[in-house]
C-alpha cells in the first residue's frame, strides 16, 4: 500500500513519535522507539505500508520473551466490565466500536467464561484485531481458535497485534 504520511517521520521530535507511535503495540512503546532511527534515516517510511512493515518486522525479530510480555499485556476482551486504567485508549475505543461496552449480562458472563477457557489453556489472553468486527465475530473467533497448539495460538497472537497496530496508524490518519 503507497499512502504517504501527512508528515515526514524523518522530521518529527523522538518525543512528538514517541507520543504518537509509542501505544501502537499495546504497552510497549519499545517497538516504536526502535524503528525511531531507521526511520529517520529513511523516507522511504514515510508510506504507510512500509512504515507498518518496518513495525512488523522489529515485532517478528523480536527475542521471545519480549514477544510474550507483549502479548500478555493485552487486555481481555470483556466489555463494560474490564479494567479501563490497564487498558490503552485504543483498545478502550476498538472494543467499544466492536460492541462489547453493550453488552447484556448474559453477554458479559460468556465473555468471562470464553477468556477463562482460553487463559486456562494457552496461559495468555485471547487477541483479535476487533476494530472491524462485531460480537458475534469475536466469539466465532474464540471458537475457531480454541483447538489451536499453545504455538500456532502464538503465532496468531502476533499475527493480529501486527494487524491491531496498522489499524491504529490507519486510525491515527483517517485513512
Amino acid at each position: 500500500m503507497n499512502i504517504e504520511l501527512p508528515s515526514n517521520l524523518a522530521q518529527r521530535s523522538e518525543r512528538d513519535f514517541i507520543n504518537t507511535f509509542g501505544d501502537l503495540y499495546e504497552h510497549s512503546p519499545w517497538v516504536a522507539e526502535t524503528a525511531l532511527l531507521q526511520t529517520k534515516s529513511k523516507v522511504e517510511y514515510n508510506d504507510l505500508g512500509l512504515f507498518h512493515l518496518l513495525l512488523s518486522e522489529i515485532l517478528l525479530n523480536a527475542d521471545n520473551d519480549i514477544k510474550q510480555k507483549l502479548i500478555l499485556a493485552h487486555p481481555v476482551l470483556t466489555g463494560k466490565r474490564s479494567v479501563k486504567k490497564d487498558m490503552t485508549e485504543f483498545s478502550t475505543g476498538e472494543q467499544k466500536s466492536a460492541g462489547l461496552d453493550d453488552c447484556t449480562d448474559e453477554e458479559i458472563s460468556m465473555f468471562e467464561v470464553l477468556n477463562q477457557e482460553y487463559l486456562m489453556k494457552f496461559k495468555f489472553p485471547f487477541i483479535m484485531a476487533i476494530k472491524e468486527k462485531n460480537k458475534e465475530d469475536i466469539v466465532n473467533g474464540f471458537a475457531n481458535r480454541q483447538n489451536n497448539s499453545v504455538e500456532q495460538e502464538k503465532q496468531n497472537a502476533i499475527a493480529e497485534i501486527n494487524k491491531i497496530a496498522w489499524l491504529r496508524i490507519k486510525g491515527i490518519y483517517g485513512i
